[in-house]
């Protein structure tokens, strides 16, 4: 039985008398009662009308239990008995209304929770000509909303866990029952019960917690903001994590082809999505490799330039001060300066900074005789390219600086070195049993349908082999009916 003097001053020690902490005292049938609840959550209106103008208006009631409030307030959700008084601070501090009754046996929780959001709108790395454009929010329920309005089953599966000492933030696990693998589920559980921090402020924060290779350059968890990405991705039989508060819903397992995969290659013809894979694929590749090749030409190996281009090469070089190798690490630094200012500041003053540094900057050093222009071309080029893959740009650029460091060092023989290491390292990687190179490294044929050329959609019959899954069948094909028949003949004899 509640002390009711008792436990309500131990719930304002426990928010230290902080401001924002509501007490509304009545009494309900000549009992003390008081309702507690963290102001800025909820809607005040609702909360006056519902519950405490019937509750005041409540006479000759013996023991208010739950059957009472039952029937005399009005709620959206149902009143929930908490028996603990830590779980009942712990429900205040998360926007619920918490009711006290001086000798009741338990809390009652209510719940009529109102606060802004930002609405719902394209994401700004994600954008599409074709195709949805709603984005992910940084609320939880809005997040699990777009999922199940995309997913109208019952197999879908969604599990919350609270994380973090102080911030107790709210992280939910979507899955399909009877497609993700079972073990997976279970691995990816248990890393995120096992978390012990003191906040968990961005989807980034459990994205590191839940990396099996922790000290990888690449990353190993994929991330989108927009629904029907993450839908088609979990229809696959992966993993759907979000996490309140951000709009970066992340999936796993993951492999390294999924950042060449747009959710626009699913609306299109498939001509058209292999082309544009295609050009993603050879951009960032070239774009990593182009300035190291350029400077391992100039510094060792300038015979392999045509020889009016080497001509022109000349002309442009002959009064730079600096090493190719040098030239070329301090034009990527000064770039790199530019996008981290033109993304920090204002929009407007972005642009014009934009400019400024593009055209202004880069001709007068030229003018000067500080850079060349072929490097200025050069890095402005791989740098167009990189963006061809947004989620792999921080990778990209620091394996852009490392090829040039090769290039200007042991040449082509060291971007050829390079390249053979960091393909054999990216082989190694394994995540909750998905190879990291998939469908390539191990060769899985049957998932090249949906490689760097796409098949039609009719013949996607069956879910990739690449991730573990309890149901391989997306759609009857007219080849999935002849492995069946085959299956079945087997076993008949």
């Amino acid at each position: 039985m509640l002390n009711y003097q008792e436990v309500y001053e131990q719930i304002k020690n426990e928010f230290c008398n902080t401001c924002d902490l509501r007490t509304i005292e009545l009494q309900i049938s000549g009992k003390n009662a008081c309702f507690f609840y963290i102001d800025g959550y909820i809607d005040t209106l609702l909360f006056e009308s519902n519950m405490l103008k019937p509750l005041k208006r409540l006479e000759n009631i013996d023991v208010v239990d739950i059957n009472v409030l039952n029937a005399n307030t009005m709620f959206t959700t149902p009143i929930e008995e908490i028996q603990d008084v830590n779980k009942a601070i712990a429900e205040i501090a998360c926007g619920e209304i918490i009711l006290l009754v001086d000798s009741s046996e338990c809390f009652f929780r209510y719940s009529e929770k109102k606060y802004t959001l930002r609405a719902i709108s394209e994401p700004p790395v994600s954008t599409v000509l074709r195709g949805p454009r709603e984005g992910f929010v940084e609320d939880l329920k809005t997040n699990m909303f777009l999922i199940r309005r995309r997913m109208a089953s019952p197999k879908l599966v969604i599990d919350t866990i609270s994380v973090g000492k102080y911030t107790q933030t709210k992280v939910a696990m979507c899955f399909i029952d009877g497609v993700a693998d079972g073990d997976v589920v279970g691995r990816i559980k248990r890393k995120i019960e096992e978390i012990n921090i003191d906040g968990i402020i961005e989807s980034s924060y459990v994205a590191r917690y839940l990396e099996e290779n922790k000290f990888s350059l690449f990353s190993q968890i994929g991330a989108s903001e927009k629904p029907d990405t993450i839908v088609g991705k979990m229809l696959e039989g992966r993993v759907a994590i979000i996490v309140d508060g951000s709009p970066s819903v992340l999936t796993l397992p993951f492999m390294l082809y999924e950042n060449f995969q747009m959710s626009e290659d699913y609306y299109i013809k498939s001509y058209r999505a292999s082309m544009v894979r295609i050009i993603r694929l050879f951009a960032v590749i070239f774009s990593i490799l182009m300035p190291g090749i350029y400077v391992a030409l100039q510094e060792h190996q300038y015979q392999l330039f045509p020889i009016k281009f080497l001509v022109t090469v000349l002309g442009s070089i002959s009064n730079i001060p600096l090493s190719p190798t040098l030239e070329m690490l301090l034009v990527l630094c000064i770039f790199e300066i530019l996008n981290e200012t033109s993304i920090r500041m204002p929009r407007y003053v972005s642009m014009a900074l934009s400019v400024v540094g593009a055209i202004i900057l880069g001709e007068a050093a030229v003018s000067a005789g500080l850079f060349s222009i072929s490097s200025i071309i050069i890095v402005a080029v791989s740098t167009v390219g990189i963006y061809c893959v947004p989620d792999e740009i921080n990778s990209s650029n620091i394996l852009r600086l490392g090829f040039v460091a090769l290039g200007g060092v042991l040449g082509l023989l060291g971007i050829l070195l390079g390249t053979m290491a960091i393909v054999c390292y990216m082989c190694s990687i394994n995540s909750y049993g998905v190879s990291y190179m998939a469908p390539f490294a191990p060769s899985i044929l049957h998932d090249w349908q949906d490689g760097p050329l796409k098949a039609q959609l009719q013949e996607l019959g069956e879910r990739p082999y690449s991730i573990p899954t309890s149901n391989r069948t997306r759609q009857r094909t007219a080849l999935s009916d002849n492995v069946e028949q085959q299956e079945n003949q087997k076993e008949e004899e």
